[in-house]
């Protein structure tokens, strides 16, 4: 059985994503991890789709799975997630912004550290001004309004021993899933363990983060502090 699955969904990524899942793929082969990549065509309106079907082809660990209509950022992770069944289970973005030994980084920490879940810290930003604010409002309201035990609550990779992450259940289909697995994970009092990482300019593509997004978070957060829970 494959050590480690990702969920990696790409949403028109046809410029950049070919040579990303590569060196991803790659990575984690040099460094001996057995893994499966599952690649979630998030109803991608360019070429992403046969890019999908020819890595999946050619690459052993490639799983192609299509989504006709985008289900969202959240959405797409979730539909990723539920193809793997390897023991440790997680998240990453197919657009070249973090290095694959970062992933390389995370799956060592948690297999060796005895930590439930390991995420990403961006401790660098090359990215543009837009994301960087965008961040730095996430992690204020998140350091101001709840005590979690993480910075950068938005960073991936995010690995998950398996049990740790259905006895998580998040259930966001939108934005809001990473914060929505960093706030269960507080409450219930889990060990997180983290790795350094550097946030990169695209190669390639557009980013899908908007204005728009940071008042989604805010209405989340809103929403979680009175008790709603996705799902």
């Amino acid at each position: 059985m494959s050590a480690l699955g990702l969920s990696i969904p790409l949403f028109d990524e046809e410029a950049g994503c070919e040579g990303v899942i590569s060196a991803l793929d790659d990575a984690l082969t040099e460094a001996g991890i057995p893994h499966v990549l599952a690649l979630v065509d998030n109803g991608s309106r360019d070429g992403t789709s046969s890019i999908v079907n020819r890595l999946a082809a050619e690459r052993a660990s490639c799983r192609a799975v299509h989504l006709e209509d985008n289900a969202g950022y959240g959405g797409g992770i979730l539909a990723g997630l539920r193809v793997l069944d390897t023991p440790i289970v997680g998240w990453h973005w197919g657009d070249g912004q973090v290095a694959p030994e970062v992933v390389v980084a995370a799956w060592r920490v948690l297999v060796e550290g005895g930590h439930d879940l390991v995420k990403a810290r961006r401790i660098e930003r090359q990215d543009g001004l837009q994301r960087l604010a965008v961040s730095t409002i996430y992690n204020a309201v998140m350091t101001a309004g709840f005590r979690v035990p993480v910075r950068d609550v938005n960073g991936c990779p995010k690995l998950f021993r398996r049990e740790t992450l259905e006895a998580l259940g998040p259930a966001s289909r939108d934005w809001f899933l990473d914060p929505e697995v960093v706030l269960r994970a507080a409450e219930s009092g889990l060990l997180w363990g983290q790795v350094n990482a550097v946030m990169r300019p695209r190669g390639g593509g557009a980013s899908k983060v908007r204005g728009d997004t940071v008042t989604e978070f805010l209405r989340h957060l809103w929403g979680w502090k009175g008790g709603w829970r996705p799902g």
